[in-house]
């Protein structure tokens, strides 16, 4: 049995429509082609990095950063973070929000799509999924070598439940028994 750990929480808030307008950090509007969700909540932010164990040592793999809220937290704990972005939109402010810091020589950013490109090496994996690759995302980190020793990852509440679903629970289904084959799964924020 594999020693790492896949622990989820709910995603936060969602964008219902196609460009939400209003909606967005310093006038970007988020696209639902992308499945693009913000974190806001400064709490909730240093809660996923303090429940996430980061460690001064530690090298993260954010997938998803967005405008870089929980980014930021990430900096300021680890030693680096390698943050992969799919929206060029969101690259650019992101590299605009650490432009200058001492968080700059920290950060590795790489715009693509997590799914189809090979990961580099990392200790912890947070991410803010987007709806439409959590399970090929899941999996994709189940098979990823060399192994990792955690990963934080935030998911609709449906998808959630089902990741860590024990046997007899209606809920109980293909991405349960993977999941927890390969790794100790755990909700820890609702």
């Amino acid at each position: 049995m594999a020693t790492n750990g896949l622990r989820v929480a709910k995603a936060i808030s969602k964008v219902k429509d196609k460009k939400v307008k209003g909606t967005g950090f310093q006038g970007i509007e988020f696209l639902k082609k992308f499945g693009q969700h913000i974190l806001k909540n400064p709490l909730l932010t240093q809660s996923i990095v303090d429940k996430a164990g980061v460690k001064s040592t530690d090298v993260v793999l954010e997938i998803g950063p967005g405008t870089g809220n929980l980014t930021m937290k990430l900096l300021e704990a680890a030693k680096k973070v390698i943050a992969i972005e799919m929206d060029p939109r969101m690259v650019i402010e992101l590299q605009r929000r650490v432009q200058g810091t001492p968080h700059q020589k920290k950060l590795q950013i790489l715009q693509g799509d997590v799914i189809k490109m090979q990961l580099p090496y990392f200790d912890l994996c947070v991410a803010n999924t987007p709806y439409q690759i959590s399970s090929p995302l899941v999996f994709k980190l189940l098979s990823h070598r060399p192994m990792f020793r955690a990963a934080i990852l935030m998911f609709q509440r449906e998808f959630a439940m089902r990741l860590v679903a024990p046997p007899g629970d209606p809920l109980y289904c293909r991405l349960s028994v993977n999941s927890q084959l390969l790794a100790r799964t755990s909700h820890i924020l609702k």
